[in-house]
């Protein structure tokens, strides 16, 4: 059943990557094999609880057989009387009862097991984690000699990570695609916990790769980051995103409904209606990991410039490979395999040659 629910889900949603992929059908053909299993699961367990149903009633009707048989001779025997033989039938109609919840238990075993499977990790009491250690004055974030490791991973994801990060600074986190630049994200945001080393960091929001947006009005997503923020607050947050003109044409205006992951808006709106949302957190850091990925090389660069206007004083940590999106940084942070390789500031030798290195628009 579970399978088939998420093959549903699957199907549903991403239909049409399915259909560009050209994979529709076998996906169909996958949730049809899913639907003809459950189907022949059910009938197999019916049979069994038929079986075991016919069973528990053959076995009541012998033993209330039995104890009439028994209750009849003891009493014409005088060794009982009325009652007593009255209160044999009674337990005998009675003692198949207790194995009746029995026989739905077993019916319903797997399921139950699933289910425990699912919640019983979230009922165990977790160790109270310590929230986070403020770093000194001017001091955005700290690390010393942090280690992360992800669970069965082979190897840390990040390995004795020391970097200062200073209020107000513009850092550019760059390396390949694994190198741990988003778990370093994650650290410094308070998802990640680490295995070794110290962690100080400011408050901090992370706005990741993929657009989080919800089958929701256009209020409440935005009030996601501020449930208390009135109407003016939320228009001045969509202006200074660039998406004030977009909203207030349509019909419903803040009242507008999106469909399912967004549905509605296209790719450069949903990433401006998450940039709006950033701008209602008050938070002293932001953490960005690719935020124009995927955009037009004219929208990107409107949403970093946008970006650079509103962020003030803020500290702006951005894990990328597009040049554009680094090219406003202090310094560069070079990470390879879970390790930082080299640090090189603005003006230093090498700056140049490293954003060139870059993935270009």
């Amino acid at each position: 059943l579970e399978v088939l629910r998420s093959r549903a889900i699957d199907l549903v949603s991403g239909q049409t990557e399915w259909i560009m992929a050209g994979r529709l059908a076998a996906r169909q053909d996958g949730l049809a094999a899913a639907d003809r299993y459950l189907s022949a699961s059910d009938d197999a367990l019916n049979r069994i609880e038929v079986r075991t149903g016919a069973g528990f009633a053959v076995a009541g009707a012998l033993l209330l057989a039995a104890t009439l048989v028994a209750v009849a001779l003891l009493a014409e025997r005088g060794a009982i009387g009325a009652p007593v033989a009255a209160l044999g039938l009674l337990v005998a109609l009675a003692a198949m009862e207790p194995f009746a919840a029995l026989r739905r238990g077993a019916v319903e075993l797997g399921r139950t097991l699933l289910a425990a499977g699912r919640i019983a990790p979230r009922l165990a009491s977790p160790l109270e984690a310590a929230g986070p250690v403020a770093p000194p004055a001017g001091i955005a974030a700290r690390l010393d000699r942090v280690t992360v490791r992800h669970p069965g991973a082979a190897r840390p994801a990040l390995s004795a990570i020391t970097l200062t990060i200073g209020e107000g600074e513009r850092i550019a986190l760059i390396g390949a695609s694994g190198a741990g630049k988003s778990t370093l994200l994650g650290l410094l945001a308070g998802e990640v916990a680490p295995q070794a080393g110290q962690v100080a960091r400011r408050a901090a929001t992370l706005l990741t790769q993929r657009t989080e947006l919800f089958q929701d009005s256009l209020r409440d997503n935005l009030r996601l980051a501020d449930p208390r923020a009135d109407d003016a607050r939320l228009i001045e947050a969509l202006d200074a995103a660039g998406l004030r003109d977009d909203v207030e044409a349509l019909p419903n205006g803040l009242d507008t409904r999106l469909g399912e992951g967004g549905h509605g808006l296209s790719g450069g709106q949903a990433r401006r209606l998450a940039f709006a949302r950033l701008l209602l957190r008050p938070t002293s850091l932001w953490l960005f990991d690719e935020p124009t990925e995927g955009l037009d090389g004219t929208t990107a660069r409107d949403v970093l410039a946008r970006l650079r206007t509103r962020a003030g004083d803020r500290t702006i940590v951005i894990a990328t490979h597009i040049r554009r999106e680094a090219e406003a940084a202090d310094r560069l942070v070079i990470m390879d395999r879970g390790t930082i390789t080299a640090i090189i500031a603005r003006g230093e030798p090498g700056f140049h040659a490293a954003l060139a290195a870059l993935r270009p628009d």
